[in-house]
Order: structure tokens, then sequence, then C-alpha cells
């Protein structure tokens, strides 16, 4: 059994969701974390390299991934598709981040959204609620 349901911040609302960042820089991965968790009802864990990550997701479901484009160890696309290949996973959306040109084509072709960094706080707590609220994923 995953761990994939947390208490709301508010009384009366549904669960909380698990995002799960991905971002190797440290300042940008906690900034992303304290954001979420002060203005949002939900549980973000920030993870700095894809290994982490994969070593994390065999206890938990998270419902949202944030992933930087340019790991250390892989790029997020590549890790989007690992990600992706796990069951319990398959309803998991995929939020990607970059400075950098990543092959745009390539990641719509994979109903990814895209933010480039440097992002308004607020967009990016847009973008997050605008795709958990639409999320087929129901556990």
């Amino acid at each position: 059994m995953f761990d994939h349901k947390f208490a709301s911040k508010a009384t009366g609302q549904a669960p909380a969701k698990l995002i799960l960042i991905v971002e190797d820089d440290e300042e940008i991965g906690y900034l992303l974390m304290q954001v979420i968790h002060q203005e949002t009802a939900h549980k973000a864990i920030h993870h700095i390299n894809a290994r982490n990550a994969l070593n994390a997701i065999t206890r938990l479901a998270p419902h949202l991934f944030i992933i930087d484009y340019s790991l250390p160890d892989i790029n997020g696309l590549e890790l989007h598709d690992w990600l992706q290949s796990f069951d319990h996973l398959k309803y998991s959306k995929t939020i990607l981040m970059s400075a950098r040109n990543p092959p745009l084509e390539e990641i719509s072709k994979r109903g990814i959204l895209f933010i480039r960094k440097p992002f308004a706080v607020t967009k990016l707590l847009e973008t997050i609620q605008n795709v958990l609220d639409r999320s087929d994923y129901t556990a």
C-alpha cells in the first residue's frame, strides 16, 4: 500500500495531494516546497536527483511531479518516462521546468506541462491547482 493521502490544512476539504519535486538546485527545490506548504493544502517532498526520486516512489504515489529538465543524472523527459512505467503512477501528472530550451515538441507529445524558469510563483501555483483539479487520480 502506498502513502498518498494526507490530511488537509483546512477542515472540510478533500485530502491533500502529494507533490514530488525533483530539482537539483536545493534553493529552488526548498522554495517550491515551502510555497506549496504555505499556499496550498498539499504536501510536497523534494529530491535533488532522479535516483532519490525513484527510490521514494517505491513507498509513495505522488499525484504530481514537478521536475527540472536538467538534472545531473538524467534529463526530466527521461525521468518522466521512467515514472510513467510504474503502474501505481499511471495517473500522476508532470510539470517540467527549465531555464534552457528543452525539446518542446517532445514535452507536448507526452502531455507534460512546461514552465520556463524563472517563473512567477502565482503562475506555478495556478498551474499546480489546475493540474490537480482535472487529474484522473482518484486513489
